[in-house]
């Protein structure tokens, strides 16, 4: 292949890709992280270029805080965010107690800037098999995924099967320059796409795009093209030890596409199906297994959004039950980057806080959007929702209202699923709802979550009793973990709830919440194997209208940089469902070393893991 062997840093990323390579095909076919093994996980999302700048690889020097030179909100340019930023940052993440990380495409895009912009967001690929180096280089993206790994948390790789990127027009198109799709023949002819999404054939073969950056639609018919994506998507998967994968543009590529795909891949997939109908969307959970749950979306912000009708999201709910194979694989959310932010509909914090109630207590893997954890009111038109974070008045704000109820309610999630086995594939339930309030039960009976949402508002000064009937509680106390408030249940089952300024209520047995590190219980925070650090800060907050001082005492973990990779496995393993409800940033936290000097595939996913004894 090479006339001569390759030298200094090209041929050590050369060799450690192709040695990858190998050994992802000497493990072919095995499958690492499943649908069981993501069910438990809680997603935060990352647009990688607008999330933190972090350090140059090259220089070792600090790239100044700050977007680059002309980059705002919505002009569509790089600002300059790093996957060496991200890793810088994880402190931050895991802070609310994720343990999923997806972030966005890492293949090589389209250079240069267009009348539409630049490839900032990592969906106009050219070259599936080179990186993008706007966000750092090979060692920077191995050191973040490494150090997710070390932290027991999953790697979400984003991938684009449905098409290349050209700059110009459509009738200049130089197909050569698409790696591996080099020739016109592996793409459909033009046709304009048919936005409505009631013409399935324009939206699985037309182009997507504009007539300055056209989309070339790519042939996904084709065998050819399909064992082109296979060989792709399987090397990809073992090079960057892929824990799972989200498809970007599914509803554009025919559902029978991504069986094999997904096999391919060895792992979990969910992908991007943008149609609020549910019966048309199953389609493709049906073929992929999971899929983003738009339909559900789109009601979630009209019954939150103002106070109308709740009934229509209970509706849905309802019809998702018949029309889905499997609505606890789905992906429950209410922001990203390609739709207006909650806060975008309304900035009143209280409906925001029952949205995200809503998301982390509802069937499915739950996905949080970076920046909604502060409230961040972007909208589409232009993309003013993928705000540069860290150039925003809140930024990496710990002690913001969202950003503490996000870390609790992802706390309680993990404690759940530790004492029910059963709680993440038992459907939710609505066991009260009117105008304005929804009550629902996830879990057995005796161990369920029992959330009460509205859509009041903060805005609204007086309180609210509700009688909750059907929780399959009986003559003990409830907690909510979000106040710390005792409700007591009575014999037949019932409990009453006072909704105040329009706050949700999550609520969990008050014995079950032992060892949970919730409302005064104590709890290992991340695991007897994982050591950990802890501080006091003091702060200032507005609560009820009232300013109040709040002393709080935040663990954070601390990974020991020559543990091996062996025993982050282990770690990993023995990942407490017991996490962090605040988390405050060391500047001294060692987590910026990359841990271990070993490559991990699938680690922590409970059926595979191979170890490659090179340098990273």
């Amino acid at each position: 292949m090479f006339g001569s062997a390759p030298s200094g840093a090209f041929s050590f990323t050369l060799f450690r890709l192709l040695a990858f390579s190998t050994i992802g095909k000497l493990f072919g076919g095995v499958q690492c992280a499943s649908v069981e093994d993501w069910r438990s996980r809680s997603i935060y999302q990352i647009l990688t270029d607008r999330f933190n700048p972090g350090l140059n690889s090259a220089s070792g020097t600090f790239i100044e805080g700050g977007p680059k030179p002309g980059c705002t909100q919505g002009n569509g340019t790089y600002c300059g965010g790093t996957w060496r930023g991200i890793l810088e940052k994880l402190d931050y993440i895991q802070g609310m107690n994720f343990d999923a990380l997806w972030i966005s495409p890492i293949v090589e895009n389209l250079p240069q800037h267009t009348d539409d912009g630049e490839a900032y967001a990592g969906y106009w690929p050219q070259n599936l098999y080179g990186i993008n180096t706007n966000f750092g280089e090979a060692e920077d993206l191995r050191a973040l995924i490494d150090e997710l790994h070390a932290r027991g948390m999953y790697f979400m790789m984003d991938v684009v099967p449905n098409h290349m990127a050209w700059n110009g027009p459509r009738s200049e198109i130089d197909y050569s320059i698409f790696n591996p799709f080099n020739d016109e023949k592996y793409f459909h002819p033009y046709c304009p796409m048919d936005y409505s999404g009631d013409n399935l054939t324009a939206l699985e073969n037309c182009w997507l795009g504009s007539k300055y950056t056209p989309l070339a639609d790519l042939n996904t018919e084709d065998p050819t093209v399909q064992e082109m994506f296979g060989e792709w998507i399987s090397e990809m998967v073992g090079n960057w030890s892929v824990d799972g994968l989200r498809i970007d543009a599914g509803a554009n590529v025919q559902p029978d596409f991504f069986p094999d795909f997904v096999k391919s891949a060895g792992v979990f997939a969910i992908a991007e199906v943008y149609l609020d109908n549910d019966t048309v969307a199953s389609a493709w959970e049906a073929t992929i297994g999971s899929i983003l749950n738009y339909p559900l979306l789109w009601k979630l912000a009209d019954a939150f959004g103002t106070k109308n009708d709740i009934g229509g999201l209970v509706d849905m709910m309802a019809s998702e039950k018949k029309t889905m194979k499997d609505t606890t694989a789905l992906g429950t959310f209410s922001e990203n980057h390609d739709v207006p932010r909650f806060a975008n509909h309304t900035q009143d914090l209280g409906r925001a806080a029952n949205v995200n109630a809503f998301v982390l207590t509802h069937d499915g893997i739950p996905v949080i959007y970076y920046g909604q954890e502060q409230h961040f009111t972007g909208g589409t038109n232009p993309y003013t929702d993928r705000e540069p974070i860290w150039s925003t008045k809140n930024g990496f704000d710990v002690f913001s209202p969202l950003y503490q109820q996000i870390s609790t309610l992802n706390t309680l999630r993990r404690h759940v699923i530790a004492t029910d086995d059963q709680y993440t594939t038992t459907q939710n339930d609505v066991i009260y709802h009117d105008d304005n309030v929804m009550a629902m039960k996830k879990g057995s009976d005796g161990s369920a979550v029992i959330s009460v949402l509205s859509n009041y508002g903060s805005d609204e000064a007086s309180s609210h009793d509700i009688k909750i009937d059907n929780t399959g509680y009986s003559s003990t106390s409830l907690t909510d973990v979000l106040s710390c408030t005792k409700y007591d249940v009575g014999d037949s089952g019932s409990v009453q709830v006072t909704i105040t300024n329009g706050w949700p209520i999550v609520m969990f047995g008050t014995q079950q919440l032992k060892k949970s590190s919730l409302c005064g219980n104590s709890g290992d925070k991340f695991g007897t194997k994982v050591p950990t650090t802890t501080t006091a800060t003091v702060y200032t907050t507005t609560m009820g209208g009232t300013a109040t001082e709040i002393a709080v005492t935040a663990t954070v973990p601390v990974v020991s940089t020559t543990e091996t990779a062996t025993d982050a496995a282990s770690a990993a393993n023995d990942y407490s469902s017991d996490a962090l409800r605040f988390g405050v940033p060391s500047s001294e936290s060692p987590w910026g070393a990359v841990a271990g000097a070993a490559i991990v595939f699938c680690l922590a996913s409970g059926s595979f893991f191979g170890i490659l004894g090179v340098g990273v």
